[in-house]
């Protein structure tokens, strides 16, 4: 009987010292990692779907423009195709031309807008950064309330805040410096 009293004590004690080692604050033995998955988030923010809908009408109105030109091209090449035996060569070579013109037109129009850095990546860029600024701004208060050393992005495998004690950008400057001959 006394062994079991014994053991229940030393249980109960046991039970109660690791309740209260709960309850005191616990001391980080290294960096404190963190984790967003960016594409939920950006999703989650209500400016979000405001601004994919104005993107979106704008980007469909220069679609609308784009097939309108390819067509454009397109009937100018049928009817060259069609008509060339009957045309003169003058007029064959002036609807040649002219089929050449709207089709120069018609893939600078795709270039303008949908080229690298053309006006859809631009508009997009525009609407969307109020956007990441402002998730970018909250990530950076998160990190230093909640205590992070480093927080990850799920999405692009990217990191999106890190407390600047762990940059080693300067170090490795100086270091570049030492280096040269």
């Amino acid at each position: 009987m006394r062994k079991s009293l014994t053991a229940g004590a030393f249980g109960g004690f046991l039970f109660a010292a690791l309740a209260g080692a709960a309850l005191l604050p616990q001391q980080q033995l290294g960096p404190k990692f963190g984790y967003i998955d960016s594409q939920a988030v950006i999703a989650a923010y209500p400016g979000t779907t405001e601004a994919r809908a104005t993107f979106d009408a704008e980007n469909q109105a220069w679609q609308r423009q784009a097939t309108s030109l390819e067509q454009q091209v397109n009937q100018l090449q049928q009817q060259l195709e069609r008509q060339s035996m009957a045309m003169s060569e003058e007029r064959r070579s002036q609807l040649s031309a002219e089929l050449q013109k709207k089709a120069l037109e018609y893939q600078n129009f795709l270039q303008e807008k949908w080229g690298q850095n053309g006006q859809a990546y631009l508009r997009n860029q525009e609407l969307m950064q109020p956007i990441i600024d402002t998730v970018n701004a909250l990530l950076e208060v998160v990190g230093k309330e909640q205590g992070y050393d480093l927080i990850l992005d799920a999405a692009s495998g990217s990191l999106v805040y890190a407390d600047p004690k762990f940059d080693l950008t300067p170090m490795i400057i100086d270091r570049l410096g030492e280096e040269r001959p």
